[in-house]
C-alpha cells in the first residue's frame, strides 16, 4: 500500500477544518460508521475524531477519502465500494498504527477501527484505514 490512501493530504485537508469535540456518552446517530458507505463518511471530512492511544486521546482530522475502483467486486458484499479514510494529526502525537484503535466522534459515538502504520507527510502524522 506504499503511497496508497495519502492522496489529498498534501494540502493539509480542507482549509477551515471544523473541530467537533466528542462528548462523554455521545449517542451515535444512525448506523455505525464502520458499516457505512463512503458517501456517509464524506459528511465527516474536515471534522475531528479522537483516537484512543496508549498515550491518551489524540485529535485526528479526517482529511480525505480515496475511493477504490474495483470492477470485479462481488455485489453481495456489504459495502458497495471500498475506500481509504485518511486521518491527519500532530506528528508528535501520532500513534504507531498497525492495530485496532477506539475512535470517537461527537455525532457517531465510539467505534473500533483498524488503522495502518503511521507515516509523516509534510510534518503531519498520517494514519489510514481501509474500509473494504
Amino acid at each position: 500500500m506504499a503511497g496508497a490512501g495519502v492522496a489529498g493530504c498534501g494540502g493539509g485537508g480542507k482549509s477551515g477544518s471544523v473541530v467537533v469535540a466528542p462528548t462523554t456518552g455521545a449517542t451515535p446517530a444512525g448506523p455505525p460508521l464502520t458499516a457505512s458507505e463512503a458517501s456517509e463518511w464524506d459528511k465527516f471530512v474536515g471534522t475531528t475524531f479522537q483516537i484512543s492511544a496508549n498515550t491518551g486521546k489524540v485529535p485526528a482530522t479526517l482529511v480525505s477519502l480515496e475511493r477504490i475502483a474495483d470492477a470485479t467486486r462481488p455485489a453481495s458484499l456489504g459495502r458497495h465500494q471500498p475506500f481509504y479514510a485518511v486521518f491527519q494529526m500532530d506528528a508528535r502525537l501520532a500513534p504507531t498504527g498497525g492495530k485496532t484503535f477506539q475512535l470517537s466522534h461527537a455525532t457517531k459515538g465510539n467505534f473500533d477501527l483498524f488503522l495502518g502504520m503511521a507515516s509523516e507527510i509534510q510534518g503531519k502524522g498520517v494514519l489510514t484505514a481501509l474500509l473494504n
